[in-house]
């Protein structure tokens, strides 16, 4: 068991990993999760240039800078911090760190699902604050109204006697997590051309994911109305959720770990 884990062997890879994911991919942090940032400066430059004045940003395209920067960041954050391992002097020298393959895994579990979620946070919801504080031209500080925006939708779809399992920030953290995790996969997987080769294996899969599914559930199925009440269906949606997740992540977890335990220079 010590060979696999030591608590105080993987808490000093822990503190490496992270100084060195400062290092290397602490300015890409930055900049990506101050996306409201540049969507402001951006957007009153050009009013200025073309219309000689000042205007306020509005709601929608706050929300878009969080879209865009969460999006841009779980791609390419895994792929700026663990790519290298797929260099020959970088991977050798990450090999002869001391520390087991398990706590090397666990360590980027940690940084992709845990660190990295409440950087990002951090820094994107202190530059949204802070612009609406500072300047009369940036409509509000969004974050609230996003979070406000998921609660009523999921009060609204409770009001129907519908009880759905997981409410919007649960379902946006599981999707920060599968997708970070699938670009971390890979970024140690591919030697070139990473985002590249992952969004056209992400693809294939969920092509054939959905000609499974039209294969398995092609035939006719007879099942009337009566039979499905409003209870039934949320039990199999919430049910059907989270074996979807439970897989998703088996996988992508089994991937990791294979693949590091095969990393070779």
């Amino acid at each position: 068991m010590n060979n696999k884990f030591n608590f105080k062997r993987f808490w000093k890879y822990l503190r490496y990993d992270l100084v060195s994911a400062v290092h290397d991919s602490g300015t890409l942090m930055v900049s990506l999760a101050a996306m409201p940032v540049w969507f402001f400066v951006i957007q009153q430059l050009l009013s200025f240039v073309f219309n000689g004045e000042f205007r306020t940003i509005n709601t929608a395209a706050l929300i878009i800078a969080y879209i865009v920067s969460l999006t841009v960041t779980v791609i390419f954050f895994p792929v700026q911090h663990y790519g290298k391992l797929t260099d020959k002097k970088a991977g050798a020298d990450w090999i002869l760190i001391p520390a087991s393959r398990f706590e090397k895994f666990l360590s980027m579990l940690i940084i992709c699902c845990v660190v990295a979620p409440i950087v990002w946070f951090a820094i994107i919801a202190a530059s949204d604050g802070l612009l609406s504080l500072v300047f009369g031209t940036y409509d509000s500080f969004i974050l609230p109204t996003i979070l406000d925006a998921m609660q009523k939708g999921v009060a609204e779809v409770h009001a129907e006697n519908v009880k759905l399992m997981m409410n919007g920030p649960w379902f946006i953290y599981l999707s920060w997590c599968q997708n970070i995790l699938a670009f971390a996969l890979g970024a140690i997987f591919f030697r070139k051309n990473k985002i590249v080769y992952t969004f056209l294996t992400l693809m294939a899969i969920g092509i054939l994911c959905t000609i499974i599914t039209a294969v398995v559930f092609g035939g006719e199925v007879h099942i009337s109305p009566e039979d499905i009440t409003d209870d039934k269906l949320m039990r199999m949606l919430n049910w059907g959720l989270c074996a979807m997740y439970v897989v998703i992540f088996a996988v992508l977890d089994l991937g990791l770990y294979f693949r590091i335990n095969t990393i070779k220079q």
